[in-house]
């Protein structure tokens, strides 16, 4: 009976050393490929690759990555995740937290954005380039509360109606209070939207890897390059690697906050320094009678006719604004009523600036900040350069692989000995 018991043992150890075996060989192949790109001739080549790799898969990943599960939020966690990360940094203090005052705490404003303003799939947790469509109507929202902070006083008015070499008129005067300081809310929100934006990307490092690592054995593996699970191993098992990926990707996804900024700072200061073109709306009209039509290419005739038409439509709030402006009255005796229509038409004018700016929001963010980020990434990490320290930590890195691979070796001649001898007694 103790040699049944014993024949009938042998099987299941059989199995066991077979699939240790497979392991060790599978491991001692992954070692080989390791030693190789961590050749100090190579190394650098290595990280470059890498890091090439990851950046082509942040685009996939914009595109919307079905099966990721890593980082996906709700705009509730969203919002508290942003707000507890700045907290920590100590930078809370440098931009509006909040879009209003009168927003007693972040769960008032989240409150707001569930039950009025109803943003589409607040309550689905996404990732990707949904959780970035999504983001992009919350900032909107946010930016949309800003209001000329301070009341225009009389002095102000006053003030600003001076003498020069030429006349001094209602229309420089209104330019004048609305340079002063009407920008600077929305200058404040926009600083919002770059750190929402920049918080967003520095969030998406988990789900590009775990793009990267899932299309082994997947459906999409043929589509992609087979390089991606490759590289995606070797961020996540080398620091050194990770360290240089993620540090270059953080610092250019930084450089386009500040380009992202800069722009948007000085499309503001010229808008404020001549709102009047600003205030020239489009020429286009869109009619459900066009679409139904017949689709002709317009001839050079059509074309003359077309574009005196669509320049005399641009001039539409203009001749509205001129007869507001002359409208205010000039004599000394009614200076007060004078001042009154200055600050109601400088309402106006800031709520039709912010209306514009509002909704041109997403096309900033894409043009200033998501393209050139996904456009020049690969081209930086491309330029990853090696430090002594890195050096150094990669030889430490050889010399550990190379004593895994010696004992890995002799473990799995050990395995194959035992499952030789194993099988010629079971035969």
């Amino acid at each position: 009976r103790t040699e049944q018991m014993f024949v009938e043992a042998i099987g299941p150890v059989l199995t066991k050393l077979r699939d240790l075996e497979q392991s060790m060989d599978q491991r001692e192949n992954e070692l080989k490929d390791e030693l190789e790109h961590s050749d100090p001739q190579q190394m650098l080549a290595t990280v470059r690759s890498c890091g090439m790799s990851f950046a082509n898969c942040l685009t996939h990943v914009m595109e919307g990555f079905i099966r990721s599960d890593i980082n996906r939020m709700t705009l509730d966690d969203e919002l508290r995740e942003f707000h507890r990360y700045h907290q920590q940094l100590g930078d809370s203090d440098t931009f509006l937290a909040l879009p209003s005052e009168d927003f007693g705490s972040l769960d008032d404003y989240i409150e707001y954005l569930r039950s009025h303003i109803k943003v589409p799939a607040f309550e689905v947790a996404i990732n990707g380039g949904a959780q970035f469509r999504r983001l992009m109507f919350e900032v909107e929202t946010f930016l949309r509360f800003s209001e000329i902070g301070i009341e225009t006083k009389k002095r102000d008015v006053l003030q600003s109606f001076g003498i020069s070499m030429t006349s001094v008129t209602w229309r420089e005067v209104v330019v004048k209070l609305l340079n002063h300081d009407a920008h600077q809310p929305l200058q404040k929100r926009v600083l919002y939207v770059g750190q929402r934006v920049k918080w967003f990307f520095e969030q998406q490092k988990a789900p590009i890897i775990q793009f990267m690592k899932s299309l082994k054995g997947s459906p999409d593996e043929k589509i992609y390059s087979i390089l991606y699970s490759k590289h995606a191993k070797m961020i996540e098992e080398n620091q050194t690697i990770r360290k240089l990926v993620f540090d270059t990707y953080d610092g250019v996804v930084h450089r386009q906050l500040n380009q992202f900024m800069d722009l948007f700072r000085s499309t503001l200061h010229a808008t404020f320094s001549n709102p009047w073109v600003f205030l020239k709306k489009t020429s286009a009209r869109l009619d459900d009678d066009d679409i139904a039509s017949e689709c002709l290419l317009p001839s050079l005739d059509d074309t003359k006719a077309r574009i005196p038409q669509e320049i005399q439509g641009r001039t539409g709030i203009e001749r509205t604004v001129t007869k507001w402006l002359y409208d205010i009255p000039t004599e000394p005796h009614r200076i007060d009523e004078a001042v009154d229509q200055v600050q109601l038409l400088i309402l106006k004018v800031y709520s039709h600036i912010r209306s514009q700016v509002c909704d041109q929001v997403e096309l900033f963010a894409e043009s200033f900040f998501k393209l050139p980020l996904m456009r020049r990434l690969e081209e930086d990490m491309n330029k990853v350069e090696l430090s002594v320290v890195d050096k150094e930590g990669y030889r430490h890195r050889r010399e550990k692989l190379t004593r895994e691979a010696a004992a890995n070796q002799h473990g799995l001649k050990e395995v194959q000995d035992c499952l030789k001898i194993l099988s010629a007694f079971a035969l």
